[in-house]
């Protein structure tokens, strides 16, 4: 057989998996929806409805879910405190996908609203957290910088100048630190209008909370000082009873006394023992 003939013959042999035998094969091999709970299972509770559609739309589409038995599958993967808002809606029990997310992110679509930073919302913050906020460790000290960060993040140099920005970082420390900070804070930038910066007063806090500082305080571990309990407690026995035993000395009196004298018996005479003639 010539080569032309053995191309043409081998162009013409059929596929051994039909076609319809393909898509049997690929719905067989398709990831399963992921069971409710597990990990990374679409989990929605009211909040970044989005985030959450678009998750069950991408395992539909690994599992080789049609669209349109997509609502069905809504109910199953949200918080109890969700399945009885939208538990009775017709858009569940229907074939519309596109009309079922347009009626999730109408119902839910405002609770993922991101506040915009604004510098009175930053002036509120921090006078509240210099009134009730607590600082005691580095690790408070870093979470009130990641907060403050969050709040006054895009204020500058357009909607807050930076010095204010300072201010309010040093107004949002607990009122119970000021003295401790402000002490080490350069006298030129005692006043409002040349407050230290934000990196300055950080790294003043952090030194105030420096674990490895020689005047550092610790937190009480409970450790027992005594090197035998037994001895300690009678030693402690034996100080109680002396204390109990001891007396009171008594004050010296201001009283004169006199020893009472008893008379000494009269002498008498001799008595003359010679014979009488």
């Amino acid at each position: 057989m010539s080569p032309t003939n053995d191309l043409h013959s081998s162009s013409s042999v059929q596929p051994l998996i039909s076609p319809s035998s393909k898509n049997s094969l690929n719905i067989t091999l398709g990831v399963p929806m992921p069971t409710p709970g597990m990990p990374g299972a679409p989990k929605f509770k009211g909040k970044w409805v989005s985030d959450f559609l678009d998750l069950l739309k991408q395992h539909a589409d690994s599992a080789r879910v049609a669209h349109t038995l997509l609502p069905g599958y809504v109910l199953r993967y949200c918080h109890p405190k969700v399945q009885v808002v939208i538990g009775a809606s017709p858009f569940l029990s229907g074939d519309d996908w596109v009309a079922t997310r347009v009626f999730l992110d109408d119902l839910y679509g405002s609770n993922d609203t991101v506040l915009l930073n604004s510098p009175d919302r930053l002036h509120q913050w921090c006078y509240k957290h210099g009134e009730s906020g607590n600082i005691t460790s580095r690790k408070d000290v870093d979470k009130y910088y990641q907060d403050f960060t969050a709040l006054s993040s895009d204020l500058t140099p357009n909607k807050m100048l930076a010095n204010d920005v300072h201010l309010c970082f040093y107004r949002g420390i607990p009122t119970s630190l000021h003295a401790q900070i402000k002490k080490r804070i350069p006298a030129a930038n005692h006043k409002t209008s040349s407050p230290p910066s934000t990196m300055a007063l950080l790294k003043l806090l952090r030194a105030e909370f420096d674990e490895e500082d020689l005047d550092a305080k610790t937190s009480n571990v409970g450790v027992n000082l005594d090197s035998d309990s037994d001895s300690s407690s009678s030693d402690s026995e034996e100080d109680i009873n002396k204390v109990v035993l001891t007396k009171k000395k008594k004050k010296p009196s201001n009283r004169v006394t006199f020893e009472k004298t008893v008379p000494a018996a009269p002498i008498a005479e001799p008595v003359d023992l010679n014979p009488v003639d």
